[in-house]
């Protein structure tokens, strides 16, 4: 607990309000009160709560950080995945995703969200029950459940959003 709470590692950077666990045997970081990751190249993802599984390779045993509100993640281990929970937002380069709970695997870059999705690209504005994004291409692709639709506002040649030409005809069948 304390101010400007940190967890770092070469490619991302774990913060929050309230407080910041790490827990060395388990390989994992608790981030509670809006918890952010960051990546090297902007991606981002925050909740109420957010949870960080880190790969095996960090050393146990290693010393803790100097101060108590900073730690550094080992560099041979890595953020293998992150769950979220509670007012879950996704950022890519052109779109806004929030939903309820997610997950995103840095590998893949790849995002799940979950529960009363909305998807805000400018003022274009798709909802469902969720959704998968890719973080690396910024393309979301919107999931209904069994008993209602995806549904959607389309403002055509949107200039507001990053790029100004709107979102890209979708290729294929729907979902």
């Amino acid at each position: 607990t304390g101010a400007n709470l940190r967890l770092t590692s070469p490619q991302y950077v774990m913060t929050a309000r309230d407080n910041l666990e790490y827990w060395a045997q388990l390989h994992m970081a608790v981030g509670r009160g809006n918890a952010l990751v960051v990546a090297t190249d902007g991606r981002r993802l925050s909740a109420d709560v957010l949870v960080g599984h880190i790969s095996q390779g960090a050393a146990p045993g290693k010393p803790d950080a100097p101060h108590p509100a900073a730690a550094s993640a080992d560099a041979s281990g890595k953020l293998e995945r992150v769950e979220a929970f509670g007012n879950v937002e996704v950022r890519t380069a052109t779109d806004t995703v929030r939903g309820e709970r997610g997950v995103y695997v840095p590998d893949t870059g790849m995002a799940r969200v979950l529960g009363n999705v909305r998807v805000v690209h400018g003022q274009n504005v798709i909802t469902g029950a969720a959704a998968d994004v890719n973080m690396k291409t910024g393309i979301a692709h919107v999931i209904a459940n069994p008993a209602r639709r995806v549904q959607g506002l389309i403002v055509p040649n949107d200039t507001s959003a990053p790029g100004g030409t709107g979102p890209a005809a979708p290729k294929g069948p729907s979902r």
